[in-house]
C-alpha cells in the first residue's frame, strides 16, 4: 500500500526563498554559507518584488469584503482605519444593504465625475460613492450624505501585498506561488550577482513564464463570467 504525509502544510520562509534565489545565480552553491549582509540585500529586493505583484491581478487572498454602518451626515468614511489593516489599492464592488436585508448596487464615480457632480452634500440614501486611495489611507465618499443610520455599506476591496518583513517568516503567498517566486527574485537579482548573460536570460524566461502562469492563468483569479452593459449615465 502507497503512504501518504497526509497533511498540506509545506512552506517556504523568505530565507530559504532568497537562499533558493542566490543559488539560482550561481553566486553560492548548496554547501557554501551565505554572508547575512546577502541574505539582508537580497530580502530587500524580495520586498519590492512582493509589492508590485500586487498591479500582477486580483490575488484572491487580498480580496476582502468591509461593511460599514452609514452615520447620519457622515459623507466620507477612512477605510484604512475601517479595514485595520492596510490601504485598500482598489474597490471591487460596492453596495449598500438596508434593515430588511435587501441590497442595491452603488455606482462607482470618477474623480472628474464626482468634481461635477451638483449638491454633494445633500441628504438622501446614498446611490454613489468615490474612493479617493493616497500614500496612506484611502478614503470613500457617499452620494447622498446618510440620512440615517439604519443602512450599510459593502465594499470588495484588494488589500496590498502583506510585507515579507523578517527572514524567519513565511511568504504571503499560497503554496502554488513558491517557484515563481523563487525565480522571479533570481532574475531580479542576477544582474546584481553577475550572472553570465545567457544563464541570465534562461533565468528571465522561466521567471516569466512562471510569473505569467500563476497571475494571469486561471489561478488566483474567481471563476465568474463578465457581463457588460451600456451606462445609463452620459456627459452632456
Amino acid at each position: 500500500m502507497p503512504t501518504y504525509s497526509g497533511t498540506y502544510t509545506f512552506g517556504m520562509t523568505a530565507l530559504q526563498t532568497v537562499q533558493a534565489a542566490l543559488r539560482l545565480t550561481g553566486a553560492f552553491d548548496e554547501y557554501e554559507t551565505i554572508p547575512d549582509t546577502d541574505t539582508a540585500n537580497v530580502l530587500q529586493a524580495l520586498e519590492i518584488l512582493v509589492k508590485e505583484m500586487a498591479q500582477d491581478g486580483l490575488p484572491l487572498w487580498c480580496v476582502k469584503d468591509v461593511s460599514f454602518p452609514t452615520v447620519i451626515g457622515q459623507a466620507t468614511y477612512n477605510l484604512s482605519t475601517i479595514t485595520g489593516t492596510t490601504l485598500p489599492l482598489r474597490i471591487l464592488d460596492q453596495y449598500i444593504v438596508d434593515q430588511a436585508g435587501n441590497s442595491v448596487t452603488l455606482i462607482m464615480t470618477s474623480r472628474y465625475d464626482w468634481d461635477t457632480l451638483g449638491q454633494k452634500f445633500q441628504p438622501g440614501i446614498p446611490n454613489q460613492v468615490w474612493y479617493d486611495p493616497q500614500l496612506n489611507n484611502g478614503t470613500l465618499t457617499l452620494y447622498d450624505v446618510p440620512i440615517d443610520a439604519t443602512h450599510t455599506i459593502h465594499v470588495v476591496v484588494q488589500l496590498q501585498m502583506m510585507d515579507v518583513g523578517s527572514l524567519t517568516n513565511n511568504l504571503y503567498f499560497p503554496q502554488e506561488a513558491y517557484r515563481m517566486l523563487k525565480w522571479c527574485l533570481a532574475d531580479e537579482i542576477c544582474l546584481e550577482y553577475r550572472t553570465p548573460a545567457d544563464e541570465r536570460r534562461e533565468i528571465n524566461e522561466k521567471a516569466t513564464g512562471y510569473r505569467d502562469k500563476f497571475f494571469n492563468a486561471e489561478f488566483g483569479q474567481e471563476q465568474t463570467s463578465v457581463f457588460f452593459t451600456p451606462s445609463e449615465r452620459q456627459r452632456m
